[in-house]
């Protein structure tokens, strides 16, 4: 014979709940009310995102480098390039995961932090607690793709998306300054060398400022030539004048006027011959016979400058060229997406909050309502009432909760 459904479990729990209703409407009208007054004084968030990426980094190269490694053992000798080769992904996984580490370091949290003023805001006595109440608000993520996700929030538009990318900016600037390739290492001794070769540079150009002060040759070559022209003009004329001086010797006295001409004439010429050939402080040819020396001496200061020189020029073309592989193999950090201000707050989501506590106490209703359903069913059966009523009383009077009758003294018994 089939058991009633109205004597079942399943049917007195409907009853209960059909007769119960009205209370449980009120029950959750109630909730939904409370639940709207709690979330209106909740504080409210905004969070700001970001998607950036590292060139080069998001290619799929997973794997490549193993199976590099392995065809570098299987091809031959005139292929062992091709290992190589399909290992060049390996430094991709190693810059992602450098980035990533820069995005989520203490340094670039304090730099933030610092800037934006967080500690006072965030009502915090150390820095410590400050970064863990940061690294509460932040998130960064990297995806399978290759892309970092990074957000935060905060209690003001305008502010969660600057935090976002001055995380950005910091992590830039904190890359910048890391040693993170060979062609930097390279870059920061090339530009030492270039520094003490600059300063060598310099040194040898006043060394040369200083000589052709002391000496006068400003064009060693050029003077030299000019000053052996002179000699040369001079020497013909006094020959000529001395010729003349020889031809009229013979038929004019000393006394006459022609004859003085000519003799002065001579020795202003000898005068001059043996002045250029000395030098003076008022010509601008040195003496023939100190040249030899200061050309020995320029040649060593003109050979040391020019050494300077070709090192200077070197060492500065290798920095350029240094530079340009270091920003090269480098890795930065390109915002696809900026964060900017959300219109939408992310938290409380008030219409959300109120519908969820609403559902969970309906559920919680009639799982009460069902706990209820199967008590009374137990008391009222004939078989397991009688043991789970006395179970309830000695629990009862055990735990203080029923009084005990109180005996009559007047009664003999």
């Amino acid at each position: 014979m089939k058991k009633n459904i109205e004597s079942s479990f399943a049917g007195k729990w409907i009853s209960s709940i059909v007769s119960n209703i009205r209370r449980i409407a009120i029950l959750c009208f109630v909730v939904a009310l409370v639940a709207s007054a709690w979330a209106l004084t909740r504080k409210q968030l905004w969070t700001a995102s970001a998607i950036a990426v590292v060139p080069g980094g998001q290619q799929s190269s997973a794997g490549l480098s193993g199976i590099g490694g392995l065809a570098g053992d299987l091809v031959s000798d005139q292929l062992t390039g091709l290992g190589s080769m399909m290992s060049i992904g390996g430094t991709t996984a190693l810059d992602m995961n450098l980035v990533f580490q820069v995005l989520t370091s203490r340094t670039v949290f304090e730099r933030v932090i610092f800037k934006h003023h967080l500690l006072a805001g965030f009502k915090v006595p150390t820095m410590d607690d400050a970064l863990g109440v940061f690294r509460k608000s932040a998130s960064i993520s990297l995806t399978p793709e290759g892309f970092f996700v990074v957000s935060m929030e905060t209690d003001s538009r305008e502010k969660a998306a600057a935090l976002v990318n001055d995380i950005i900016e910091f992590a830039n600037l904190e890359l910048s300054t890391i040693i993170t390739s060979r062609a930097r290492r390279s870059r920061l001794v090339a530009e030492e060398l270039f520094v003490a070769a600059e300063e060598s540079l310099l040194i040898a150009q006043n060394r040369m400022e200083q000589f052709r002060e002391e000496t006068g040759l400003l064009f060693p070559e050029q003077q030299g030539i000019q000053s052996m022209e002179l000699l040369g003009s001079l020497e013909t004329q006094l020959l000529l004048a001395e010729a003349e001086f020889a031809g009229i010797s013979g038929t004019m006295s000393s006394s006459s006027a022609t004859y003085s001409e000519i003799a002065r004439r001579v020795a202003s010429l000898r005068s001059s011959m043996m002045d250029r050939a000395a030098g003076d402080s008022l010509s601008y040819f040195p003496g023939l016979d100190s040249m030899p020396y200061m050309l020995k001496e320029y040649e060593n200061i003109s050979i040391n400058l020019e050494t300077r020189r070709a090192i200077y020029l070197m060492l500065r073309q290798e920095l350029e060229s240094l530079k340009l592989e270091e920003a090269k193999d480098s890795p930065t950090i390109e915002v696809l997406v900026p964060a900017v201000p959300s219109a939408l707050r992310s938290y409380p989501k008030r219409g959300k909050m109120v519908i969820k506590y609403t559902i969970i106490v309906f559920f919680l209703s009639l799982l009460w309502i069902a706990v209820i359903t199967y008590a009374k069913q137990l008391l009222d059966d004939e078989n397991t009432g009688p043991f789970w009523k006395n179970v309830v009383r000695t629990a009862g009077s055990q735990l203080f909760l029923v009084r005990k009758r109180k005996t009559d003294k007047s009664s003999p018994f």
